[in-house]
């Protein structure tokens, strides 16, 4: 990883970028020198000093090895040469000397993650695609393990993993585009936009339903979901519905308990979202994401599956480990989104972290507000495995703190997939795991660790 520093011997030289494995990810930050300036992420034995084109650039790269710091630098003339090294501490001073200590925290976070993740880095065994985003670029991302082991494919930035329920802000999000276009209301009666559910005695609000808070429970709660008289429909891959079989019975669903009550989390409520957006748009969920929120991001390869039998290129399959220590494919059947279904990617997926950070998501501010903000009750009435106590539930995002610090996070398990997605607004840091099995909680959640890993290293 390289910083990239660009501009005359003037007061307007800035960062073009950062560039990641020969790629450049946009970054801005104004700069008082004019020159290149180089910032190795591994650094055991690096020293690169690099000219650009520009007539008055200079290069100049830190190394560091074993806690040993050192620089060196090359310019198009001895006098630049020179100037560069008084304006280096000037430089220095307007990043607040946070280029040095990136520099020097970095190779260790990178060793620290790899040692979480160790066990899966091999080609035998599926893993995980992990990345820490920084001021909007990656400092670490990297595949463990294999998205598919029958060819060997190892896991990359670019492979496409299910994300469960880290789907659920993308539901939201597209719910809230049409709240803000004036398209539906948030408060309205869900009869209004689909008015074959059944009588719940109660009004059921789109906005409850966003927050969990509508009482309509999930799908083991109520006998609603029957294969036959008798026999529970087995979720995941053993029973099979369409989307519109599986609405036929949603629809019937009685109410667990009075909206309003307390938090309830409801895969439900997102299922049934799914077809307000449809009844409203005229367009499915995958169509109107790809064209309102996916496509406005240039998130090329992130979707809402809603045929898995579609082909996907770069899918990793998902696993579940059997009893003669090795493992079996565990994909769903079910084409159903809403509750969960969208395939992403690395690569992707720091677009829409961007987004977030910056406002320019699609909707905007008013959007971006709604995601963000946590019904009062869900602070009384949730109880999180991630965050501390008082956290509430906001379109599709727990928000709160963890160990202290103001954290956005949802997690996310389906058949052979987890999935986590954290950010810290206030340190501009985020962390992500996809994953395609499902063992993880088997030593300690290593979605955890590697919270606990960022928070340590990186928001002291």
């Amino acid at each position: 990883m390289y910083f990239c520093l660009h501009g005359g011997i003037n007061r307007k030289a800035r960062v073009e970028g950062v560039f990641l494995k020969g790629a450049l990810a946009p970054f801005s930050l104004a700069t008082p020198a004019g020159f290149a300036y180089f910032l190795p992420h591994h650094l055991s034995h690096l020293a690169h000093t690099i000219t650009s084109q520009h007539s008055h650039c200079v290069g100049v790269s830190l190394i560091t090895e074993k806690h040993q710091r050192g620089m060196s630098y090359v310019a198009n003339n001895r006098a630049l040469g020179m100037k560069m090294l008084k304006q280096l501490l000037g430089l220095l001073i307007a990043l607040n000397f946070s280029a040095l200590i990136w520099s020097a925290e970095m190779p260790s976070l990178s060793a620290d993650i790899d040692a979480i993740f160790a066990d899966y880095d091999a080609a035998d065994v599926p893993g995980c695609a992990i990345g820490v985003i920084q001021n909007g670029a990656y400092i670490h991302a990297k595949g463990y393990g294999s998205a598919n082991l029958e060819h060997g494919v190892p896991i990359g930035s670019n492979s496409v993993f299910r994300i469960g329920s880290v789907s659920k802000q993308f539901t939201a999000t597209a719910v809230a585009i049409l709240a803000n276009r004036g398209d539906l209301s948030l408060d309205a009666d869900i009869h209004q936009y689909l008015p074959d559910l059944r009588d719940y005695n109660a009004k059921v609000t789109v906005r409850q339903m966003i927050h969990h808070l509508s009482g309509m429970g999930d799908y083991e709660m109520t006998g609603a979901y029957e294969i036959a008289p008798g026999r529970a429909f087995r979720f995941g891959n053993e029973d099979y519905w369409t989307i519109e079989e599986f609405y036929q019975r949603a629809r019937n669903q009685p109410l667990t308990l009075a909206p309003m009550q307390r938090f309830e989390y409801s895969n439900i409520a997102y299922f049934l979202l799914s077809q307000v957006v449809e009844r409203v748009s005229g367009l499915t969920l995958r169509e109107f994401a790809n064209k309102e929120l996916f496509g406005p991001l240039n998130m090329t390869a992130t979707f809402f599956n809603d045929n898995v039998d579609g082909v996907v290129p770069h899918r990793a399959d998902g696993y579940t480990p059997t009893n003669t220590d090795s493992f079996q494919i565990l994909m769903t059947n079910l084409d159903w989104v809403g509750d969960g279904g969208v395939y992403t990617t690395l690569n992707d997926f720091i677009k829409w972290d961007q987004a977030l950070s910056s406002g320019n998501i699609p909707g905007g501010k008013a959007v971006r507000d709604l995601l963000l903000e946590p019904h009062p009750l869900t602070r009384k009435t949730m109880t999180s495995h991630l965050l501390d106590g008082g956290a509430g539930y906001g379109f599709g995002i727990e928000v709160g703190e963890f160990r202290g610090i103001l954290a956005h996070v949802h997690t996310g398990s389906w058949v052979g997939f987890r999935a986590l997605y954290a950010r810290f607004p206030a340190n501009d840091i985020s962390a992500i795991a996809f994953c395609n099995r499902d063992d993880l909680l088997e030593d300690g959640d290593k979605r955890m660790e590697l919270l606990d890993l960022v928070a340590s290293e990186l928001l002291q």
